[in-house]
This record gives structure tokens, C-alpha cells and sequence, in this order.
């Protein structure tokens, strides 16, 4: 009796005696369902998975496309497949967090088998003792299509090194406390068969345990597969995870593909980190917060999607950033990310959508929101991320890096790295005793979002104002028409302070009773921009108490001219001060003015003053 007869009458024994365990309920019918699974090559087979299988009319018997019993390659099991050469070039699978300790460099092992089929190079009908002369490969050409090819970069990792010390780096679980059937190759080995039995197709995909399917047997919601070895800090808590957000039932393959992925790093489902979040979720048709339309065409916004010539968003980059991008990653942290706290956390904290978020080079979570921002706000390289999308306002004393701007050393400065300094009289009367600190986004956010007043999503996504503010703030360009004043342009500053005390009683900018500031912005429609930078003065490059106090910084397009090329600010006492700008000047400096001799501050007719240039 010749070795294919032979092997198909085994066949046919071993097919009966499943067939009559499955009848009798036990569980032998789980692993010999390979009949019924794409791995049937043979002519009965062709079936059984999500897309049409591969089948060879011309051989009826089932495990020879894999296994032979008698003169199988030495050293494997059974096998009758010739593999791939021990040169052939693998790319495996980098990140910057793929701990160095794990890679092996080639696969080995089981994978190994599996790639004689896989990788596309070996045609499925060759083994020994073929008869098949159709040379057809593993089929490919979707996203969740079966052929790997030998450029494995854009698959999860194999045959890596999985032991306690990779667990502890990784955020893995510990290697003995692997549970069900997940399995390491010598018991420190992640393979294939970690998370694929090949004979047993009872979860789809050969699946070791049933991960996002329903209408299998042993389906939890969560994605138990992944966090059978996968445990992320905070994700037993986070908004992103199906335990904890059932219309999230696909849980970490929402995001991630584990196979062919379209962001090979991470294994992202889209091709650009930001698509990931918006092809399921945040796309406004989604399950999750419209985000999309706050960054399109007509909003001013954050660019999210601009990847600094291809250097973009790495887990492990320097911090504060060194070149230009802009990802949702570089804010959120997706496994750890939670419904934002009732009521919210206070300032400077961070709330739920932003825990998490790695803030400096040794892996520290930021504390406070204000940390977020400065991982590109703040640093040498700062000015790459001003100016992109908006003109940067032309300061006297100018400088780029909040985090001197912010600086708690500063002459002036709104409180955001520390508390306020003054007794907060200007702002609104249930402001006073609470408001000791602000969030950069208490400004900085989406003026349709629910901070505002509306129902879309908050943060500093993007708003329908210059600079993503939340509330208008005048910002005219010098030499503009604006033909009157209305509290609404500066909308902004009054969430916060009183227009009554700035506008009218309480102000110590004053002469002779006169509001100078309602003379400056009421009257001659001089913007506050124009005086004021609103995030602080920074001591480091000059900002003194004489100069620069109240947070003045002129904007030198409306203040420096021909008469005055350095506009100066200088104050000795809660409204005793003077100002020497180019817009308190005419040609030849003619224009007559009055001067309080009690005040010492200029207080200018309303014709010396030009229309805005």
C-alpha cells in the first residue's frame, strides 16, 4: 500500500472518530474542526472562514498539506513543507517600544512553519508527495489577507523573547500568569501558535480564544485575546475600553490590526495615527465626539495630521519636541484616557481625557494640563509650533516658550503655572474667591463645545475664533475699520473679569476720574492685544516690575512707528505710569496733549489719536 492511500485511510478513521466524539458532546470535535476551516486544502475544503478559501481538486486527503508520516523534515513535526531559506530577508516588526532584549531577528520556530505557507514565497500545493501542479500562493490583497509576505513589519510580533524582564518594560503580563490557551514556544518564546491553533478554527482566524466575535462560543466583551498578555496602565478604567464602553465591542481592534495594518507602527488601523481615531470613532458619525470637523477647512485649529516631514508623533521622542507635528497622540494617551471627571478636576490638574500623557524624556506622566501643552509650547524649539497656521502677534519683548512666558518669576502673568498674585478684584464677583488658577483651554478650546455653552466637545481642537480661543477676542489687523465698540469682541477676557470693573469703576488706569480704558478700547477702539500679551511677560528676557507689570508687552505693529521705534511702558505705582508709543505721536509730534500732573499719565485728545493703521 502505497504512503497516499495509506495516509488518506488515516484519514478517514480519524475523521470518523471526531465526527462520533463531536455526537457525544465532548470537546475533540474543537480540534480536528480543521475539516471545516480554510486550512482544508483539499477538495472538500475551500470553506469555513470569512472570505472563500483555497482548495486542490485534485487531492482529497486533509493533513498532508502540512504533516507526513514517514520522511518529514528532521527535527519538525511531521512536516512535509519545504520553508523558506534560512537567508531569506524577514522585516520584522519595529517600534521604539519593542524592548531591544525581545528580538530574536529572524523567525523561528512555529512561525517558521507557518510562514512556509504565509509569506506568500512556496506555493500551498508543495509538499511531499505532491501531485498538485497548479503553483498557487497564499491569496492576499485586503487589509485582513492571509499572505504576510516576508516584510513583517506591519504584523504583531513574532518569535520574540517574552520573559519577565520584557513583561515588566512592555506593560505585559507576566509570563507565568499567561492564562487559557495562550502558549510561549519553550515557555518563553512568543509564536504564532501564542495566539493561533491551527488545527482548531472554533473562534474564526484560528483563534486560541474567542476575541471579538459574538455569535461564537466563549464571547466576552473586551477583547480577552489582546489583554490576555496586554495590560496598559489605566486601561481597566479607560473610556476606550469595551468593559467599560459596550459600544465599543470590537475593543482593541477598533484601533489596531494585527495583521497587514495600514500604520505598521502600533499597528494602526489607519494609515495616519489621526485616521485610526476617526475611521470608527470621532468622525461625527461615529460613536465618539465629532473631533474631525473641529480640525477641517474654515475652523482655526490645531494641524493635527502635520508629521514634521515624516518625523511625526514616537512614544519615546525627546521631549519637548524637537521638529513640528501635530497627533492626537501627543495629547491623549488612548489606553488611558477616561470620561472627563463630575465635576472636573480643578486647575492645574489634569482631567480624564488627558491622563496619562508622557510630559518629559524619563517617561513621566503629566500632572498638570499645562505639561501637556509645553511638550511642544515650550523649549528651544518652541517657534516651530507658533505661527503655523496663525501670524504670531509682534511683540516687544517676544518669546515663543510658554513655559517662560508662564514663568511664576515673571513680572506678570496669567496664573497657570502658579497662583494668582493679586486679591482678583477685576474678575467676576463668583470668580473671586475660587479662580486662584486657570487651564491653558479655560481659554484655549472649542467656542462651540460644551465650556462655551454648547453641545459639541471640549478642548483646544479647534473654535471659530483666530488662536482657538473660546470666546472672541478683537484681534484686528492695524489699519482695520471697526466703527464701535461691543462687549462681545472681547468676550474672552469677560468669561472671567468684570467689563464693569474694567470699563468703568474699578480700574487704577485712570486720570483725573477718566477710565483710560474705556477711553483706549470703548472710545478709540484701540484693541487690548495692543497693550497686553495675555500669557505673560518673561523675566528672561527683560520683563521687569517698572516695565512690564499688568502683563504689558506692546504689539509693535501698533505701537512702533516713525516717531517711536521702542515703545516703553513704565509704572511706579498702582496707577502712576506713563507710556512712550508711536500711536500717542502724529507727524512731527505736534499734536497737542494734557498731562495729569497728579497721574503722570498721558491722557491724549481723541483727535490725536489716527484711525488704526
Amino acid at each position: 500500500m502505497n504512503t497516499p492511500t495509506l495516509m488518506w485511510r488515516i484519514g478517514r478513521h480519524v475523521i470518523a472518530a471526531a465526527l462520533a466524539a463531536g455526537v457525544a458532546g465532548t470537546p475533540a470535535h474543537a480540534k480536528l474542526s480543521v475539516l471545516s476551516s480554510p486550512h482544508n486544502l483539499s477538495a472538500s475544503g475551500g470553506r469555513g472562514g470569512s472570505r472563500p478559501g483555497v482548495s486542490f481538486s485534485e487531492e482529497r486527503r486533509v493533513c498532508v498539506f502540512c504533516h507526513v508520516p514517514h520522511q518529514a523534515t528532521p527535527g519538525l513535526p511531521l512536516w512535509s513543507r519545504p520553508l523558506s531559506p534560512e537567508g531569506t530577508n524577514y522585516r520584522l516588526y519595529q517600534s521604539s517600544t519593542l524592548s531591544a532584549t525581545a528580538v530574536t531577528g529572524k523567525p523561528t520556530g512555529a512561525s517558521r512553519l507557518c510562514l512556509s505557507c504565509h509569506d506568500g514565497t512556496i506555493a500551498l500545493g508543495q509538499f511531499a508527495g505532491s501531485g498538485i501542479t497548479t503553483a498557487v500562493t497564499m491569496p492576499g490583497g485586503t487589509t485582513d489577507n492571509p499572505n504576510l509576505t516576508i516584510n513583517l513589519t506591519d504584523d504583531h510580533p513574532i518569535s520574540i523573547q517574552y520573559t519577565e524582564a520584557v513583561a515588566q518594560q512592555s506593560q505585559l503580563v507576566s509570563p507565568s500568569a499567561l492564562q487559557g490557551r495562550v502558549r510561549l514556544e519553550g515557555g518563553s518564546v512568543l509564536q504564532c501558535t501564542s495566539c493561533h491553533d491551527p488545527h482548531d478554527n472554533q473562534f474564526g482566524d484560528f483563534l486560541v480564544i474567542n476575541n471579538t466575535n459574538p455569535s461564537l462560543p466563549n464571547y466576552q466583551p473586551g477583547a480577552p485575546l489582546c489583554v490576555a498578555c496586554h495590560r496598559p496602565a489605566g486601561w481597566d478604567s479607560a473610556a476606550h475600553n469595551p468593559v467599560r464602553t459596550p459600544t465599543l465591542p470590537n475593543g482593541c481592534v477598533t484601533c489596531h490590526v494585527v495583521h497587514n495594518a495600514p500604520g505598521p507602527v502600533r499597528l494602526l488601523r489607519g494609515a495616519k495615527q489621526e485616521d485610526t481615531c476617526y475611521q470608527s470613532c470621532h468622525n461625527g458619525t461615529g460613536m465618539g465626539a465629532d473631533i474631525k470637523s473641529l480640525l477641517g477647512t474654515g475652523m482655526h485649529r490645531h494641524p493635527v495630521g502635520e508629521d514634521g516631514g515624516g518625523v511625526g508623533h514616537d512614544e519615546k521622542e525627546s521631549l519637548p519636541a524637537a521638529e513640528h507635528h501635530v497627533q492626537c497622540v501627543d495629547c491623549h494617551n488612548p489606553h488611558q484616557a477616561a470620561v472627563e471627571a463630575t465635576p472636573l478636576s480643578l486647575p492645574p490638574f489634569v482631567n480624564g481625557t488627558l491622563r496619562g500623557v508622557v510630559k518629559d524624556n524619563l517617561g513621566g506622566k503629566a500632572d498638570y494640563e499645562y505639561e501637556i501643552c509645553f511638550k511642544c509650547h515650550s523649549g528651544a524649539n518652541a517657534d516651530k509650533f507658533a505661527g503655523v497656521l496663525e501670524p504670531k502677534p509682534n511683540r516687544v519683548i517676544a518669546e515663543q516658550n510658554q513655559a517662560f512666558r508662564f514663568d511664576i518669576l515673571n513680572p506678570s502673568f496669567h496664573p497657570v503655572m502658579a497662583d494668582r498674585k493679586t486679591s482678583g478684584a477685576s474678575l467676576l464677583v463668583e470668580l473671586q474667591s475660587s479662580m486662584k488658577r486657570i487651564y491653558c483651554s479655560d481659554c484655549h478650546n472649542n467656542s462651540l463645545g460644551t465650556r462655551a455653552g454648547g453641545s459639541g466637545p471640549s478642548g483646544p481642537h479647534g473654535s471659530q475664533y483666530p488662536h482657538i480661543l473660546i470666546g472672541q477676542y478683537d484681534m484686528p489687523v492695524a489699519g482695520s475699520a471697526t466703527t464701535s465698540y461691543n462687549k462681545s469682541q472681547y468676550a474672552l477676557c469677560f468669561r472671567c473679569h468684570s467689563e464693569d470693573y474694567v470699563m468703568v469703576t474699578g480700574t487704577a488706569f485712570n486720570d483725573a476720574g477718566v477710565n483710560e480704558h474705556a477711553t483706549h478700547v470703548r472710545d478709540r477702539l484701540i484693541p487690548c492685544f495692543a497693550c497686553h500679551d495675555p500669557h505673560g511677560v518673561p523675566w528672561r528676557l527683560g520683563g521687569t516690575a517698572a516695565n512690564n507689570a499688568h502683563l504689558v508687552n506692546f504689539d509693535k505693529d501698533y505701537t512702533v512707528g516713525a516717531q517711536v521705534a521702542t515703545p516703553v511702558y513704565v509704572t511706579s505705582a498702582p496707577g502712576v505710569g506713563s507710556c512712550t508709543v508711536n500711536c500717542h505721536t502724529v507727524a512731527g509730534n505736534t499734536h497737542g496733549y494734557t498731562k495729569s500732573a497728579a497721574k503722570g499719565v498721558l491722557r491724549f485728545k481723541p483727535a490725536a489719536f489716527p484711525k488704526k493703521r
